[in-house]
């Protein structure tokens, strides 16, 4: 079976290499117009893109332009979106987010994509895959983009919130009051400090078990890693009374795992038995490594080719060197009678 899978990978690795542009320029823009589906889908406030074949050409347009022109369209679409409900409301999540970055852009390139991904991979319920796929190749300077990811994800929550329940029992005209209910909807929420907490020890128990010195230390890492997710959650419902529903969470963090899983599979897998301790020095230090494989497999498409000679051409080896060495026998015979 593992064999079987290391082939799998092999092939699409091979494929994806071949034709990387091509390849990927379509990933993207699936990925591109599944992202703007969700965000239309989940603040469905304008019109205009409420469109598929608006979001179909935003997602062309991303798939073939440098990878921050699609997070500068998804940040507007989302912002655009949230200001049909209200203006204020957009413009203060977008001096958030622009303030963090001023703060911390500079500590990481891929802050942006997890900073936009919590939100959006909570929408569709699996947002705990954010914090455990991170930590397997992140470092913990990440963790105030997780922060503010989660941030993020109950702004558009209260937005939503807002747009049902709030914007009847506020007056219209009263912006302020629209930007009360944002900040009062988010401060007061403790499942907002809960899944902070969660995020964070889940990321920092993989990544010091991804780290240490343990053979298969990711794929353990990403199973404790949800367990103390889990384990926080479940506490915290208990001590706070959040009602969560149990079945559902676990469910969401099962599927969370399965994803990080089969992303370590095909970003890293490393063959333990193979693994070797070396020791070494210079002028100054003295040098213990050890050197794990990597699992690869050659794939090769062989073609066998089998070429059969007619008949006609067909020939007996020993007939044939008897003729030779008989007619050197008489040529020997006749040098020899002259």
């Amino acid at each position: 079976m593992m064999m079987t899978l290391l082939i799998l990978k092999s092939r699409i690795k091979n494929l994806y290499e071949k034709h990387y542009h091509i390849l990927r320029g379509i990933l993207k823009t699936l990925i591109m117009f599944g992202i703007l589906v969700i965000i239309t889908e989940q603040l469905n406030y304008n019109d205009f893109f409420g469109q598929y074949f608006v979001l179909a050409v935003l997602a062309v347009l991303c798939g073939i332009t440098p990878d921050v022109v699609s997070t500068v369209i998804t940040v507007l679409v989302a912002a655009t979106e949230i200001a049909s409900v209200s203006l204020l409301m957009s413009a203060v999540i977008l001096v958030v987010l622009i303030i963090y970055l001023l703060l911390f852009g500079r500590l990481e390139k891929r802050q942006c994509e997890i900073i936009l991904l919590i939100p959006l991979l909570s929408a569709i319920h699996i947002g705990y895959t954010v914090p455990v796929v991170a930590a397997l190749f992140l470092s913990p300077v990440m963790i105030p983009a997780i922060i503010m990811g989660v941030v993020m994800q109950y702004f558009v929550a209260g937005v939503m919130n807002y747009s049902t329940a709030g914007a009847a029992s506020v007056p219209e005209g009263n912006a302020w009051n629209a930007l009360q209910y944002l900040s009062d909807s988010v401060l007061q929420n403790k499942m907002l400090l809960v899944t902070v907490i969660a995020y964070c020890f889940g990321f920092l128990c993989i990544y010091f078990i991804r780290r240490g010195k343990i053979r298969h230390g990711s794929q353990i890492g990403i199973l404790v890693g949800a367990i103390v997710i889990m384990a926080i959650e479940l506490l915290s419902n208990i001590l706070w009374d959040l009602n969560l529903n149990l079945i559902f969470l676990t469910l969401q963090v099962v599927l969370s795992m399965a994803i990080a899983y089969v992303v370590q599979f095909f970003r890293l897998t490393l063959d333990y038995r193979g693994t070797r301790k070396l020791q070494f020095e210079d002028d100054e230090y003295y040098y213990y490594v050890t050197a794990i494989p990597k699992f690869k497999v050659a794939v090769i498409d062989k073609t066998v080719t089998r070429i059969v000679p007619k008949e006609e051409d067909s020939f007996d080896l020993k007939e044939e060197l008897e003729k030779v060495l008989e007619e050197e026998a008489k040529e020997k015979k006749a040098e020899f009678r002259e």
